[in-house]
Protein backbone atom coordinates (compact mmCIF):
# COMPACT_ATOMS: atom_id res chain seq x y z
CA UNK A 1 0.00 0.00 0.00
CA UNK A 2 1.35 3.41 -1.01
CA UNK A 3 0.73 6.07 1.62
CA UNK A 4 -0.27 9.54 0.42
CA UNK A 5 2.33 12.29 0.09
CA UNK A 6 1.65 15.23 2.39
CA UNK A 7 2.08 18.85 1.35
CA UNK A 8 1.08 22.41 2.14
CA UNK A 9 0.86 24.99 -0.66
CA UNK A 10 0.06 28.68 -0.72
CA UNK A 11 -1.57 29.56 -4.05
CA UNK A 12 -0.18 32.67 -5.74
CA UNK A 13 -3.06 33.16 -8.19
CA UNK A 14 -1.14 32.53 -11.43
CA UNK A 15 -1.22 28.74 -11.59
CA UNK A 16 1.70 28.15 -9.26
CA UNK A 17 1.94 27.48 -5.53
CA UNK A 18 4.56 28.12 -2.88
CA UNK A 19 5.44 25.29 -0.47
CA UNK A 20 4.77 26.03 3.19
CA UNK A 21 4.54 24.28 6.53
CA UNK A 22 1.57 23.68 8.80
CA UNK A 23 3.15 25.96 11.39
CA UNK A 24 3.77 28.80 8.94
CA UNK A 25 0.16 28.93 7.70
CA UNK A 26 -1.38 29.04 11.17
CA UNK A 27 -1.53 32.83 11.21
CA UNK A 28 -2.34 33.32 7.52
CA UNK A 29 -6.03 34.02 6.91
CA UNK A 30 -6.12 35.87 3.61
CA UNK A 31 -3.90 33.87 1.25
CA UNK A 32 -5.46 30.75 -0.29
CA UNK A 33 -3.86 27.61 1.15
CA UNK A 34 -4.21 23.96 0.21
CA UNK A 35 -3.17 21.41 2.84
CA UNK A 36 -3.11 17.68 2.14
CA UNK A 37 -2.28 15.30 5.00
CA UNK A 38 -2.58 11.66 6.05
CA UNK A 39 -5.49 11.32 8.48
CA UNK A 40 -3.98 8.12 9.94
CA UNK A 41 -0.91 10.01 11.20
CA UNK A 42 -1.21 10.76 14.92
CA UNK A 43 0.66 14.08 14.65
CA UNK A 44 -1.78 15.21 11.96
CA UNK A 45 -4.70 14.20 14.14
CA UNK A 46 -3.32 16.34 16.96
CA UNK A 47 -2.87 19.27 14.55
CA UNK A 48 -6.47 18.92 13.36
CA UNK A 49 -7.79 19.03 16.89
CA UNK A 50 -6.16 22.44 17.31
CA UNK A 51 -7.87 23.95 14.23
CA UNK A 52 -11.10 24.88 16.04
CA UNK A 53 -13.22 22.56 13.90
CA UNK A 54 -16.63 21.42 15.08
CA UNK A 55 -16.89 17.88 16.51
CA UNK A 56 -18.97 16.76 13.51
CA UNK A 57 -16.38 18.02 11.01
CA UNK A 58 -13.47 16.57 12.98
CA UNK A 59 -15.16 13.20 13.29
CA UNK A 60 -15.87 12.97 9.56
CA UNK A 61 -12.38 14.10 8.60
CA UNK A 62 -10.81 11.32 10.67
CA UNK A 63 -13.30 8.58 9.84
CA UNK A 64 -11.55 5.91 7.76
CA UNK A 65 -14.73 4.26 6.42
CA UNK A 66 -17.13 6.83 5.01
CA UNK A 67 -19.50 6.95 2.09
CA UNK A 68 -19.62 10.05 -0.16
CA UNK A 69 -21.61 12.89 1.42
CA UNK A 70 -21.45 16.56 2.32
CA UNK A 71 -22.84 19.01 4.82
CA UNK A 72 -22.50 22.74 5.32
CA UNK A 73 -21.51 24.69 8.37
CA UNK A 74 -21.22 28.40 8.96
CA UNK A 75 -17.47 28.42 8.36
CA UNK A 76 -17.33 26.04 5.40
CA UNK A 77 -18.45 22.79 3.83
CA UNK A 78 -17.30 19.21 4.47
CA UNK A 79 -17.25 16.85 1.50
CA UNK A 80 -16.32 13.16 1.33
CA UNK A 81 -15.43 11.72 -2.08
CA UNK A 82 -14.15 8.42 -3.37
CA UNK A 83 -11.45 8.09 -6.01
CA UNK A 84 -10.17 5.14 -8.01
CA UNK A 85 -7.36 3.14 -6.45
CA UNK A 86 -4.31 3.03 -8.73
CA UNK A 87 -3.03 -0.22 -7.18
CA UNK A 88 -4.94 -3.02 -8.91
CA UNK A 89 -4.03 -5.83 -6.49
CA UNK A 90 -5.42 -4.13 -3.39
CA UNK A 91 -8.76 -5.30 -2.03
CA UNK A 92 -10.46 -1.89 -1.85
CA UNK A 93 -10.99 -0.29 -5.26
CA UNK A 94 -11.92 3.18 -4.00
CA UNK A 95 -9.87 5.60 -1.87
CA UNK A 96 -11.59 7.98 0.54
CA UNK A 97 -10.81 11.70 0.22
CA UNK A 98 -12.06 13.92 3.04
CA UNK A 99 -12.36 17.63 2.24
CA UNK A 100 -12.94 20.69 4.40
CA UNK A 101 -13.30 23.83 2.29
CA UNK A 102 -13.60 27.42 3.38
CA UNK A 103 -13.15 30.67 1.48
CA UNK A 104 -9.34 30.59 1.67
CA UNK A 105 -8.61 27.06 2.87
CA UNK A 106 -8.75 23.67 1.22
CA UNK A 107 -7.96 20.84 3.60
CA UNK A 108 -7.86 17.37 2.06
CA UNK A 109 -7.12 14.13 3.87
CA UNK A 110 -6.46 10.59 2.70
CA UNK A 111 -4.38 7.69 3.90
CA UNK A 112 -3.52 5.98 0.63
CA UNK A 113 -2.05 7.75 -2.36
CA UNK A 114 -4.56 9.20 -4.81
CA UNK A 115 -3.16 9.73 -8.35
CA UNK A 116 -5.27 12.86 -8.90
CA UNK A 117 -3.57 14.65 -6.00
CA UNK A 118 -0.11 13.92 -7.38
CA UNK A 119 -1.16 15.13 -10.84
CA UNK A 120 -2.46 18.44 -9.52
CA UNK A 121 0.78 19.00 -7.58
CA UNK A 122 2.63 18.54 -10.86
CA UNK A 123 0.40 21.17 -12.49
CA UNK A 124 1.40 23.69 -9.82
CA UNK A 125 5.06 23.06 -10.63
CA UNK A 126 4.48 23.81 -14.32
CA UNK A 127 2.33 26.88 -13.68
CA UNK A 128 -0.88 25.26 -14.93
CA UNK A 129 -2.58 24.71 -11.59
CA UNK A 130 -5.82 26.24 -10.24
CA UNK A 131 -5.71 29.83 -9.04
CA UNK A 132 -8.30 29.79 -6.23
CA UNK A 133 -9.52 27.38 -3.57
CA UNK A 134 -12.82 26.98 -5.36
CA UNK A 135 -11.00 26.22 -8.61
CA UNK A 136 -8.86 23.66 -6.76
CA UNK A 137 -11.90 21.77 -5.59
CA UNK A 138 -13.62 21.82 -8.98
CA UNK A 139 -10.46 20.65 -10.76
CA UNK A 140 -9.94 17.95 -8.14
CA UNK A 141 -13.46 16.59 -8.65
CA UNK A 142 -13.15 16.82 -12.43
CA UNK A 143 -9.88 14.88 -12.54
CA UNK A 144 -11.16 12.26 -10.11
CA UNK A 145 -14.11 11.75 -12.45
CA UNK A 146 -11.70 11.32 -15.34
CA UNK A 147 -9.89 8.55 -13.47
CA UNK A 148 -13.20 6.83 -12.80
CA UNK A 149 -14.07 6.99 -16.50
CA UNK A 150 -10.74 5.34 -17.39
CA UNK A 151 -11.45 2.57 -14.87
CA UNK A 152 -14.87 2.09 -16.46
CA UNK A 153 -13.29 1.74 -19.91
CA UNK A 154 -10.97 -0.96 -18.56
CA UNK A 155 -13.91 -2.80 -16.99
CA UNK A 156 -15.89 -2.63 -20.24
CA UNK A 157 -12.97 -3.96 -22.29
CA UNK A 158 -12.34 -6.74 -19.77
CA UNK A 159 -16.01 -7.70 -19.91
CA UNK A 160 -15.95 -7.84 -23.72
CA UNK A 161 -12.81 -10.02 -23.69
CA UNK A 162 -14.37 -12.44 -21.22
CA UNK A 163 -17.55 -12.63 -23.28
CA UNK A 164 -15.55 -13.43 -26.45
CA UNK A 165 -13.66 -16.13 -24.56
CA UNK A 166 -16.88 -17.67 -23.25
CA UNK A 167 -18.48 -17.71 -26.69
CA UNK A 168 -15.41 -19.45 -28.14
CA UNK A 169 -14.57 -23.06 -27.41
CA UNK A 170 -12.92 -23.52 -24.00
CA UNK A 171 -11.40 -26.42 -22.14
CA UNK A 172 -12.16 -27.25 -18.52
CA UNK A 173 -8.96 -25.46 -17.44
CA UNK A 174 -9.90 -22.37 -19.42
CA UNK A 175 -13.39 -22.61 -17.95
CA UNK A 176 -11.94 -22.28 -14.44
CA UNK A 177 -9.84 -19.31 -15.51
CA UNK A 178 -12.88 -17.60 -17.02
CA UNK A 179 -14.86 -18.09 -13.83
CA UNK A 180 -12.03 -16.54 -11.83
CA UNK A 181 -11.83 -13.62 -14.26
CA UNK A 182 -15.59 -13.03 -14.08
CA UNK A 183 -15.48 -13.16 -10.29
CA UNK A 184 -12.78 -10.48 -10.16
CA UNK A 185 -14.63 -8.32 -12.70
CA UNK A 186 -17.91 -8.48 -10.78
CA UNK A 187 -16.06 -7.64 -7.57
CA UNK A 188 -14.65 -4.52 -9.23
CA UNK A 189 -18.09 -3.45 -10.43
CA UNK A 190 -19.65 -3.95 -7.01
CA UNK A 191 -16.81 -2.02 -5.38
CA UNK A 192 -17.28 0.96 -7.71
CA UNK A 193 -21.08 1.00 -7.50
CA UNK A 194 -20.97 0.85 -3.71
CA UNK A 195 -19.51 4.35 -3.56
CA UNK A 196 -20.35 5.93 -6.92
CA UNK A 197 -24.12 5.71 -6.45
CA UNK A 198 -24.08 7.82 -3.24
CA UNK A 199 -21.41 10.01 -4.82
CA UNK A 200 -23.73 10.69 -7.75
CA UNK A 201 -26.54 11.65 -5.39
CA UNK A 202 -24.20 13.83 -3.37
CA UNK A 203 -22.93 15.66 -6.48
CA UNK A 204 -26.50 16.28 -7.65
CA UNK A 205 -27.30 17.99 -4.34
CA UNK A 206 -24.00 19.87 -4.24
CA UNK A 207 -24.75 21.40 -7.64
CA UNK A 208 -27.78 23.12 -6.14
CA UNK A 209 -25.62 25.02 -3.60
CA UNK A 210 -25.34 28.27 -5.52
CA UNK A 211 -23.96 30.07 -2.46
CA UNK A 212 -20.86 27.87 -2.40
CA UNK A 213 -19.60 28.27 -5.97
CA UNK A 214 -19.31 30.87 -8.67
CA UNK A 215 -21.58 30.38 -11.67
CA UNK A 216 -18.77 29.15 -13.93
CA UNK A 217 -17.58 26.57 -11.40
CA UNK A 218 -21.15 25.55 -10.68
CA UNK A 219 -21.63 24.77 -14.37
CA UNK A 220 -18.49 22.62 -14.34
CA UNK A 221 -19.74 20.74 -11.30
CA UNK A 222 -23.06 20.16 -13.05
CA UNK A 223 -21.17 18.72 -15.99
CA UNK A 224 -19.21 16.47 -13.63
CA UNK A 225 -22.48 15.38 -12.04
CA UNK A 226 -23.93 14.46 -15.45
CA UNK A 227 -20.79 12.50 -16.32
CA UNK A 228 -20.96 10.68 -13.00
CA UNK A 229 -24.59 9.74 -13.65
CA UNK A 230 -23.56 8.34 -17.03
CA UNK A 231 -20.75 6.37 -15.38
CA UNK A 232 -23.17 4.78 -12.91
CA UNK A 233 -25.46 3.84 -15.81
CA UNK A 234 -22.54 2.24 -17.63
CA UNK A 235 -21.62 0.34 -14.48
CA UNK A 236 -25.17 -0.99 -14.29
CA UNK A 237 -24.83 -2.18 -17.87
CA UNK A 238 -21.42 -3.74 -17.10
CA UNK A 239 -22.94 -5.54 -14.11
CA UNK A 240 -25.78 -6.94 -16.25
CA UNK A 241 -23.31 -7.80 -19.01
CA UNK A 242 -21.10 -9.78 -16.62
CA UNK A 243 -24.17 -11.56 -15.22
CA UNK A 244 -25.25 -12.61 -18.74
CA UNK A 245 -21.70 -13.79 -19.48
CA UNK A 246 -21.72 -15.80 -16.24
CA UNK A 247 -25.05 -17.38 -17.18
CA UNK A 248 -23.73 -18.26 -20.64
CA UNK A 249 -20.65 -19.87 -19.09
CA UNK A 250 -22.82 -21.83 -16.65
CA UNK A 251 -25.07 -22.91 -19.49
CA UNK A 252 -22.14 -24.14 -21.58
CA UNK A 253 -20.73 -26.01 -18.59
CA UNK A 254 -24.08 -27.68 -17.91
CA UNK A 255 -24.45 -28.65 -21.56
CA UNK A 256 -20.95 -30.13 -21.60
CA UNK A 257 -21.63 -32.08 -18.42
CA UNK A 258 -24.94 -33.35 -19.82
CA UNK A 259 -23.20 -34.53 -22.98
CA UNK A 260 -20.57 -36.33 -20.93
CA UNK A 261 -23.16 -38.03 -18.73
CA UNK A 262 -25.21 -39.01 -21.80
CA UNK A 263 -22.16 -40.55 -23.45
CA UNK A 264 -21.35 -42.49 -20.30
CA UNK A 265 -24.96 -43.74 -20.16
CA UNK A 266 -24.75 -45.01 -23.76
CA UNK A 267 -21.51 -46.81 -22.96
CA UNK A 268 -23.17 -48.44 -19.97
CA UNK A 269 -26.17 -49.48 -22.10
CA UNK A 270 -23.86 -51.18 -24.60
CA UNK A 271 -21.52 -52.86 -22.11
CA UNK A 272 -24.04 -54.00 -19.51
CA UNK A 273 -25.28 -57.02 -21.61
CA UNK A 274 -21.70 -57.85 -22.57
CA UNK A 275 -20.64 -57.76 -18.93
CA UNK A 276 -23.55 -60.04 -18.03
CA UNK A 277 -22.59 -62.59 -20.70
CA UNK A 278 -18.89 -62.60 -19.76
CA UNK A 279 -19.89 -62.96 -16.13
CA UNK A 280 -21.91 -66.10 -16.91
CA UNK A 281 -19.14 -67.56 -19.05
CA UNK A 282 -16.67 -66.93 -16.27
CA UNK A 283 -18.61 -68.95 -13.71
CA UNK A 284 -16.50 -71.80 -12.26
CA UNK A 285 -18.99 -74.60 -13.07
CA UNK A 286 -19.27 -77.34 -15.66
CA UNK A 287 -21.11 -77.03 -18.98
CA UNK A 288 -19.64 -73.65 -20.01
CA UNK A 289 -20.02 -73.31 -23.84
CA UNK A 290 -16.74 -73.55 -25.72
CA UNK A 291 -15.00 -74.28 -22.42
CA UNK A 292 -12.81 -77.02 -23.97
CA UNK A 293 -12.84 -75.79 -27.58
CA UNK A 294 -9.44 -74.52 -28.85
CA UNK A 295 -11.13 -71.54 -30.56
CA UNK A 296 -13.63 -70.88 -27.79
CA UNK A 297 -12.15 -67.54 -26.72
CA UNK A 298 -12.10 -66.27 -30.31
CA UNK A 299 -15.69 -67.41 -30.85
CA UNK A 300 -16.95 -65.71 -27.69
CA UNK A 301 -15.06 -62.52 -28.61
CA UNK A 302 -16.65 -62.44 -32.07
CA UNK A 303 -20.09 -63.02 -30.58
CA UNK A 304 -19.62 -60.14 -28.14
CA UNK A 305 -18.45 -57.86 -30.96
CA UNK A 306 -21.52 -58.74 -33.01
CA UNK A 307 -23.81 -58.05 -30.04
CA UNK A 308 -22.09 -54.66 -29.46
CA UNK A 309 -22.45 -53.72 -33.15
CA UNK A 310 -26.13 -54.73 -33.21
CA UNK A 311 -26.79 -52.70 -30.04
CA UNK A 312 -25.05 -49.67 -31.54
CA UNK A 313 -27.10 -49.92 -34.74
CA UNK A 314 -30.33 -50.21 -32.76
CA UNK A 315 -29.46 -47.18 -30.61
CA UNK A 316 -28.58 -45.20 -33.71
CA UNK A 317 -31.82 -46.19 -35.42
CA UNK A 318 -33.88 -44.94 -32.49
CA UNK A 319 -31.81 -41.69 -32.54
CA UNK A 320 -30.19 -42.07 -29.16
CA UNK A 321 -27.04 -40.62 -30.68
Amino acid sequence: MKVTTEFCYVLNGNGRAKPATLKSISHQTKEPVWVHIDYANEKNQEWLKKQKLSPAVLENLLDSDTTPRYFKERKGVLIVLRGVNAVADEEDDMIALHIWMTKNRLLTLSHRALPTIAKMVGEFRTGKGPTTIEDCFVELVRQMNGRIEKALVDITEEGDELEDAVIGETSFREDAELRHGLSILRHKIVGLRRYLIPQREMMNKLCTEESLFAQENLQQLQEVSRDLAAIVSELDFARDHSAVTQEELDSQTNIEMSRTMYLMSLIMVIFTPLTFITGLLGANVGGIPFGEHPYGFLAITLILIVIAVVQTLILKKVHWF
